[in-house]
């Protein structure tokens, strides 16, 4: 997950989804889910599906990466 700029919130958190081969998973079912593990007012207000994550080298979570697709879409 990840902040993009928001008129209304300032940031809204965006989650950045790599689908498992053969998923057919939706934003509903996401969000669904999300919600039984997570306070209402934190869950992603957005789903941005891609083929695959960019890590950095070390394998770590490459964060401007992922801005910059939650702010593309």
């Amino acid at each position: 997950m990840t902040g993009r700029p928001s008129e209304r919130w300032g940031q809204e958190v965006v989650a950045i989804v790599q689908r498992a081969a053969g998923s057919t998973v939706d934003e509903d079912q996401l969000l669904e889910e999300a919600a039984k593990h997570i306070a209402r007012y934190k869950l992603p207000k957005a789903f941005v599906f891609r083929e695959s994550i960019v890590r950095s080298p070390s394998g770590k979570a490459d964060y401007r990466w992922a801005r910059a697709q939650a702010e593309q879409d």
